[in-house]
């Protein structure tokens, strides 16, 4: 449940998050300049849209996050093992060569 969860929030906060989202609401925000008499239909349908985006937005930016931190962990523990590395083999290459006066 938790990975349906988890997918559907990326999902959903993906969705949300596109300029094709932007143009809907916005051609929904007008709507009631059209339609004045349904305005309160529209504003209902207006506020459950929020009371559902919101938190499916927060929790996939959470989701999104770890999997970004996941990553940034990784890259971090590469480039020490790397800078471990090259340190060995400096002082390595120091040990073979001539002291110098």
């Amino acid at each position: 449940m938790r990975r349906f969860n988890e997918w559907l929030a990326v999902r959903g906060t993906g969705a949300f998050g596109t300029m094709w989202a932007f143009y809907v609401f916005t051609v929904y925000g007008l709507l009631p300049v059209l339609f004045p008499a349904a305005r309160d239909q529209l504003l209902y349908w207006s506020n459950v849209i929020q009371l559902v985006a919101l938190p499916l937005i927060m929790v996939g930016q959470v989701v999104q996050g770890r999997a970004a931190e996941d990553r940034d962990q990784e890259t971090h523990d590469a480039v020490m093992a790397e800078l471990a590395e090259l340190k060995e083999m400096h002082s390595e290459l120091r040990a073979q060569s001539p002291v110098k006066p």
